[in-house]
């Protein structure tokens, strides 16, 4: 991890990844695998913008898209295996905090922009334009687009409300800012509408969705007083819930969301042995550090690991590792005997 850089450092590489993007022609633009709505409405909207700069694009995830994210505008443009004919002069990180965070074997051609908001992001790229104070990389591409002159449509404005929508947790994530809002409504006043994309994404579960997070709710742990919430998906429960396509979204939040927890963990076997978690906090611990210390990252209050093995013992490793975390702040809060 680095520092954060200053302000005039970030107009810099803002800058220079503009000028590569003049320079160039041929571009592939790419995303973590399972995109969230920040990741993949940000990979669109961009390559929206450089096609109608006339540029060649292709955007690629290796998925899984979830239900949720159908719905987007310029979802068709979206390509799962990449044509080994294409060569691109640049391919364009976007939402990834680390080179291989698009999953696979997946390797990038030409010059390489990096563009993310996440603080454990280890600075891969030629030009790395890492802004931790964005609540979304959507924000950042917003400013892109239009360092660039593109016209917005009202697919781009959309793409982009989801992306700073989503990644605030409508707004009421403590990464919010001012520039958040301003963000939001400029997607408005250029074509966003607001009350299709919030139905869309967080009002269209389908009945096995609702199913998986169901069980999950009702086999909640509790540890340290509360102060720490954690279940899991078994591979079990997904095939009983249609596949891992139907995890509900969102929900280690609401977990956190309970009265008295301050992290919450949300434990995902993988059909390959192992599991991926998700983790989350109100601000009072480190989430990033523990995802760090797992192989993974993210943010000070929302971060992940992916850990290949067996699963029971991936398992205990995250909790061991969690519970570490916090045990000094709950000794410390304990009253004094006596």
């Amino acid at each position: 991890m680095t520092n954060s850089p200053s302000a005039n450092d970030l107009q810099v590489r803002r800058r220079q990844i503009g000028e590569a993007i003049r320079g160039h022609r041929f571009f592939l633009i790419v995303g973590h695998t399972r995109p969230d709505g920040d990741c993949l409405g940000s990979q669109i909207a961009l390559g929206l913008g450089l096609r109608a700069m006339g540029k060649t694009v292709r955007i690629w995830t290796a998925g899984p898209i979830l239900p949720s994210l159908r719905f987007l505008p310029g979802l068709d443009q979206i390509e799962s295996e990449i044509d080994p004919a294409f060569e691109p002069e640049v391919t364009i990180y976007c939402d990834c905090g680390g080179l291989t965070r698009p999953g696979g074997d997946f390797e990038p051609r030409g010059l390489v922009l990096n563009i993310d908001h996440h603080i454990s992001n280890d600075h891969f790229g030629d030009i790395n334009w890492v802004d931790t104070g964005a609540a979304a990389v959507g924000e950042m591409i917003f400013d892109l687009l239009n360092d660039l002159g593109v016209p917005f449509s009202p697919d781009i404005a959309n793409c982009l409300y989801l992306a700073v929508m989503a990644d605030s947790g409508s707004f009421k994530y403590g990464n919010t800012t001012l520039r958040t809002f301003e963000v939001a409504t400029e997607c408005v006043r250029r074509g966003a509408n607001p009350a299709w994309v919030g139905e869309e994404f967080y009002d269209s579960l389908s009945r096995d969705t609702l199913l998986i997070k169901g069980q999950v709710l009702s086999h909640l742990h509790f540890e340290f007083g509360g102060r720490l919430c954690w279940s899991e998906i078994s591979q079990e429960l997904y095939e009983r819930g249609g596949g891992e396509i139907n995890e509900p979204e969102g929900l280690v939040g609401e977990m956190r969301s309970i009265e008295g927890v301050e992290v919450s963990v949300l434990i995902h076997e993988l059909a390959e042995g192992g599991a991926r978690a998700g983790l989350r906090s109100r601000g009072t611990h480190r989430v990033d550090r523990i995802a760090e210390r797992l192989g993974g990252g993210g943010h000070p209050s929302a971060a992940g690991c992916y850990i290949l093995g067996d699963f029971a013992e991936v398992r205990e490793r995250i909790l061991r590792e969690v519970r570490a975390e916090m045990m000094p702040a709950v000794t410390s809060q304990r009253p004094a005997a006596g």
